[in-house]
């Protein structure tokens, strides 16, 4: 775990119980095909399973099958990248390894909403919702609050890419709005400064700044 304890310690008792949970269930379970990436391997699914329960609680209170849903997209969204740029179409496979996860370890229950935050999270707001309208139905509205929360938890945590990643405006959620500071300060407690320092060099020229 890279998140300071103390920062665990000050999470709510919901949220630090399913953190905890399924943060050492990535550490044990989840594989990455980039393991070693220094941006979206498991440190940085760490922290968007941080944020997502955080938006989440404040959201849907303490409806657990909401929280797991945004635990199992956190910890799975990143694991089928094939590059650290922007490589559309890792969210779908990642899907895909999630359905494949659940249907060999039948005791891990498969949320269909999961794998839309993940399938769409690299894609266009527009395409994850139509795609969301079009399937879920009734269930529309509360898949749709879901997919914005995670979006919003990814994009927290564009600050691992430098001072200039994350605009603030792009923000969809008002809870996630509420974490600008406390994702930066995580960030910060979490990676080392000459890494940080060389990620956004190394990044600038390659990732378009404000997209969320």
């Amino acid at each position: 775990m890279a998140i300071p304890q103390k920062q665990i310690d000050g999470l709510t008792p919901a949220v630090r119980e399913l953190f905890t949970y399924w943060d050492d269930f990535m550490h044990r379970k989840v594989h990455f095909n980039m393991a070693d990436s220094k941006i979206h391997a498991a440190a940085h699914c760490e922290r968007v399973l941080l944020y997502a329960l955080m938006i989440g609680e404040r959201i849907f209170g303490d409806d657990k099958d909401a929280l797991t849903a945004l635990a199992h997209a956190a910890v799975f969204h990143d694991t089928r990248r094939q590059d650290d740029y922007l490589d559309t179409g890792h969210g779908a496979r990642a899907a895909v390894y999630y359905q494949d996860f659940c249907s060999k370890h039948p005791d891990m229950h498969c949320y269909p909403e999961a794998v839309y935050l993940m399938r769409y999270h690299d894609l266009d707001d527009k395409k994850g919702e139509q795609a969301i309208e079009r399937d879920f139905g009734a269930d529309a509205p509360r898949v749709l609050k879901l997919y914005r929360i995670f979006k919003d938890a990814d994009a927290l945590d564009r600050w691992r890419l430098g001072h200039n990643g994350l605009d603030p405006k792009y923000l969809r959620t008002e809870p996630a709005k509420g974490l600008v500071d406390y994702a930066r300060h995580t960030v910060q407690a979490t990676m080392d400064p000459t890494l940080l320092s060389s990620i956004e060099r190394q990044v600038d020229a390659t990732l378009p700044k404000n997209r969320n």
